[in-house]
């Protein structure tokens, strides 16, 4: 049987209605890569995702909005415009519950940075306000399957054994980033900026965050189709321990 991806959604009001939703990008980008996916409902309850994660064999923490800067001790500067408390505390408690289960995690943009501030790290609020000589990584009006910068990879990382390349070109919609890294997590890839673009946790197989946009790249490139079947392998491997 197939294994079963978990992904994160977001809020957005619409008249007269709450809606969850999540790019299909991220849907046809884990169906392409052989696993089932599911989309996990953001609650307003911080523990109800629990049950997922019993009913899932990988998850993927998806990109939006910005992370409160409250959540790693700080105001925000007026950089931060959207913000979602809610999905906040709900993915910090989802992935923390994953990581305790032994689940392969793949965390996206907002992904990684969730990832970061649940093991105690810090984020730049805004990467051209608080850091200098900051290149370009948010090139709002140019199409998601772009690829826009250079990113290098650290041998001997997981990121590298999906890619098999020191240097690879990725798209970019970010404006925070990881500042402080959390606990337990190395850097595995970075801009020429010196901007965090890869991290992993040191003690779990697969537990990877990327600060660009793969599921938006899998059709135009399809290297980057290998960073989903690197999960759905790992999350394979997961399935099988229960059976």
């Amino acid at each position: 049987m197939k294994p079963i991806i978990g992904i994160t959604t977001f809020w957005e009001n619409r008249p007269q209605k709450l809606y969850n939703l999540v790019s299909y990008h991220y849907i046809r980008s884990v169906h392409m890569a052989g696993g089932i996916p599911i989309l996990i409902p953001l609650m307003d309850d911080k523990i109800a995702g629990y049950e997922y994660i019993k009913s899932i064999d990988g998850l993927i923490l998806s990109g939006g909005e910005d992370i409160s800067p409250i959540v790693y001790g700080e105001n925000p500067i007026e950089q931060v415009k959207l913000i979602c408390d809610e999905r906040d505390g709900f993915e910090i408690n989802l992935f923390l519950e994953a990581l305790k289960n032994n689940l392969p995690i793949l965390g996206i943009c907002r992904g990684i940075q969730i990832m970061n501030v649940a093991l105690g790290g810090t984020l730049y609020q805004d990467i051209h306000a608080q850091r200098e000589n900051t290149l370009g990584h948010y090139p709002k009006d140019t199409p998601v399957h772009n690829l826009y910068h250079q990113v290098h990879v650290k041998n001997e990382s997981k990121i590298y054994n999906v890619f098999r390349q020191n240097e690879i070109r990725v798209n970019s919609f970010h404006h925070q980033a990881i500042k402080e890294i959390g606990n337990e997590l190395i850097e595995t890839a970075w801009a020429a900026d010196g901007i965090i673009e890869a991290v992993e946790h040191i003690h779990k197989k697969f537990v990877v965050g990327v600060q660009w946009h793969p599921e938006d790249l899998t059709v135009h490139h399809p290297i980057f189709l290998k960073l989903f079947k690197a999960l759905i392998e790992a999350s394979k491997k997961q399935k099988g321990n229960f059976f």
